[in-house]
Order: structure tokens, then sequence, then C-alpha cells
């Protein structure tokens, strides 16, 4: 007699016994079901090891090797698992911001000088250290100041590196780097403009144009013609586009900071010829005297830079420096009415404040 078959039973006895590409079908995805799940345990145990690994560290607070005698791991194998903690995310390091309000040091001095002003922390007195200092604390919130598209133009200096350096990865694949200042300088890397600009532009993620011109030339005469030719017009045409200006400042010819400054590039004539017509320093290459106002000299005349007027324009002008060598030349800054925002340190700020009480 005929037997009736129906469901799932019945279409299998319809089908009939499983061929061999049956049984192989279901033996890989049986396997494959096991090793994700050999994997799901294998990951969970891993991030249970860098858990481990990481209360150690961090919550503990026991040391690379005690960690790795405790443990029987090696010590680049905790460095590893420290590593993988914080890229999965199992560990999460946070840092408290910097204070949006302005300290009263910096309220003091922008009051003083009728101009923004940020004061990083910090107690060197030895001119390098402050000024590599200074840049590196500012930059996280200068990072916050830069424009989402347009121009950022900047000049070399200590400080500027510095800052640069310091600047978090970003993306402004819309924003342009450009030079104000020439600057071939291999003996100086920090005065070599052209290399801050591409190294600023890496670090943002923006595009850069390059200024082919030496910061100083020889006479006037080739100072105009180079800043007529075309592949020096092609990156100076930007600088009426700026949308934000970052420039460092030197200070007097007197000083010997312990790195190379553009007063470098100055004869002890050229130095002395300067002091006496009063120069404190340079914002953006030009020299200027304690009372804000700028000195004419042949020095000026032969340095590629972008025109003060120009630099009247652009919408953001942020000066930055720090140091003893550095105090005369802030204020000289600030009263030059060049810029809109000046960053300097705490030694430096307290400094400019004695001076200015005393009436200079």
């Amino acid at each position: 007699m005929a037997q009736n078959v129906s469901g799932a039973d019945g279409e299998a006895a319809r089908r009939g016994p499983p061929g061999p590409v049956e049984v192989g079908a279901a033996a890989e995805a049986g396997a494959a079901d096991e090793i994700g799940a050999i994997d799901t345990a294998e990951a969970t145990s891993q991030r249970e090891m860098m858990r481990l690994v990481a209360q150690l560290y961090y919550v503990r607070e026991l040391g690379q090797p005690e960690i790795a005698a405790l443990t029987g791991f090696s010590i680049s194998k905790v460095s590893r698992l420290l590593a993988a903690a914080r890229a999965a995310g199992v560990v999460r390091i946070s840092v408290e911001g910097a204070p949006s309000a302005p300290t009263p040091l910096a309220s003091a001095l922008s009051e003083a000088l009728h101009i923004e002003v940020w004061v990083t922390p910090g107690h060197e007195t030895a001119p390098a250290l402050a000024a590599r200092l200074c840049g590196v604390a500012a930059a996280p919130r200068l990072a916050q100041e830069l424009p989402g598209e347009g121009a950022i133009g900047l000049t070399g200096g200590y400080t500027v590196e510095s800052l640069v350096a310091a600047l978090p990865a970003g993306n402004r694949a819309q924003v342009v780097v450009v030079p104000l200042v020439g600057g071939w300088d291999s003996s100086n890397p920090h005065l070599n403009s052209n290399e801050i600009a591409r190294h600023m532009a890496e670090r943002i993620g923006a595009g850069v144009r390059l200024l082919h011109a030496p910061g100083l030339l020889d006479n006037e005469a080739t100072t105009a013609a180079l800043l007529s030719d075309s592949a020096v017009t092609a990156t100076t045409r930007l600088w009426g586009e700026l949308r934000l200006a970052l420039v460092g400042m030197s200070g007097a010819p007197r000083f010997a900071p312990g790195y190379g400054t553009v007063m470098d590039r100055l004869d002890d004539d050229g130095r002395a010829r300067l002091a006496g017509k009063g120069t404190v320093g340079d914002v953006a290459g030009h020299l200027v005297r304690l009372d804000g106002s700028f000195v004419q000299d042949e020095w000026e005349r032969r340095t590629i830079s972008i025109p003060i007027e120009t630099l009247r324009n652009v919408p953001r002008v942020v000066g930055i420096a720090a140091g003893t060598n550095k105090v005369e030349t802030i204020v000289a800054g600030a009263r030059s009415g060049l810029l809109n925002l000046l960053i300097t340190d705490e030694p430096t700020a307290a400094a400019a404040l004695e001076l200015l009480k005393s009436g200079k």
C-alpha cells in the first residue's frame, strides 16, 4: 500500500537520501559555525586580557615590568596589550580641557593692550624653552580657530614651528596653507616657512602653495624683480584671500636667544643700525618700535613678506611669541594694529604688564 508522506519528512522522502555534495555542504556549515564560535570566544578572551592588563596599569598603577612579572608576559607583549586596549576602546583616556574663560593675567594684559590675549601655562624663562612650550600649549585651542575653507597664511619662527608640530590631525580639504614670508633656510629649519607650511598642511589635511623665494635678498632691485616673477605671484596672490594668518615675532637686534632668528641675517653694523632706529623686533617681516610704529629700513625692503596693508585686511591675525627676549616685541606687535589675537606665556605676559605699568 502506498504511504502518504507530508511535511518536511515527506519532502525528504521524495528527495531520497542526501547525496555526497549535500552532506559536504552541511559539514562545512557546521564547521563554520564552530569556527565562528571559537573566534568569538577568542575575541572575548583577548578583550578580557586587555582589560586585566589595563586595570593593572591604569588603576593599580603598576609598571609594565611589574605586570610582566605577574602575568609571565614579556614587557613588549604588555605594551602591545595596552596599545590594543586603547585602540579597542577598553581604555578611554580623557583630559580636562583648557578653561574657556581668560585667566586674570590674560584679562589684565588684554585690557592694557586693547587686544584679545591668550596666556599659555609655563614658567620657563629661557627663550628657546619658553617659545617651544608656548607653541605646543597653544596648538589644541588654536586648531579650533582654523577655518574650514579658504587660505591660511603663516610665517616661520621657533614658536610657530612648535605650534604647527603640535596641531591635532584634521581634514580641511578646502583649505590651502601659504607662507607669508620667504625663507629657504637650511641652517635654521624653524625659519624655513615653506617647510612649516608644508607640515601644517599635512597636519590639518589641507593643500599647500610654496613661496619660491628666500627671506632676504641682496638688494631692493632683486627683491622687486622676484616679487613680479610668475612663480612667486602664483603664491603671493593668495595673500589677498587669507582667512587667518599665524605670525611669529622676533626679538630686538640686541638679543641672542640661543636659536637662530631673522636678526641673524644682519651683520653687527646692521644690528646697530636697526637698534639706533628703535627696532624692538619684527612682526611678519616688518620691523616695529615699542610704540607700534614701523621702522623704515633697507633691510625690510630687501625682505620678501606680506605687505602691511594686506595683512591688515586679513579677518583674523594671530601673533604668537614668548620668552624674555619677546617682551617688548609683543607690546609693539599689539600696538601696531596688525594683530587680532596675541598668544604668549605667563612670564612674558607678566613682564609685559610691568613694562606697560612703567609708562613705556
